[in-house]
């Protein structure tokens, strides 16, 4: 099992942790840096798959531009689009938002979650399988609706 590198600096300012993580990004399989100021962690952007066993958390929304794996799991506490194929697992609106959203290009996903409210891949409609789609919750159901 690999080991995970957290780079934390209250002192160090923006450029500072920046440069450190310029140094180490040859060694990692995933980087994921935050902005300060008063949007900080509101929009996390990943262009790089997420492979089975990787959780990816944000206080906002998640963008993701490469493929998840069976396996993998996304969390946000805002909206998730997946621009690519969406095989894991995405929980939006982890705190409780019932407005989130959930945006993928291809559905085949393990699990998908809004707001504590969920479907595993068998339940999944059959005619979204596999499309473009856009789920949001309504009241205590699902809705899943094609993107186009």
């Amino acid at each position: 099992m690999g080991k995970n590198v957290v780079i934390l600096g209250t002192q160090w300012g923006d450029e500072g942790k920046g440069k450190i993580v310029d140094l180490l990004t040859d060694q990692a399989s995933l980087v994921a840096r935050f902005q300060g100021g008063h949007n900080a962690g509101h929009t996390l952007v990943i262009d790089q798959p997420v492979r089975s066993g990787q959780q990816i958390y944000s206080r906002g929304d998640l963008i993701v531009l490469a493929p998840v794996s069976t396996g993998a799991e996304l969390l946000a506490e805002g909206h998730i689009h997946v621009y690519n194929t969406l095989r894991g697992r995405a929980l939006a609106g982890v705190r409780g938002d019932q407005s989130a959203r959930i945006f993928c290009q291809k559905l085949d996903a393990e699990l998908v979650s809004i707001a504590g409210h969920y479907r595993v891949a068998e339940d999944l409609p059959e005619q979204h399988r596999k499309q473009a789609v856009h789920i949001t919750l309504d009241g205590d159901a699902m809705r899943f609706a094609d993107l186009k």
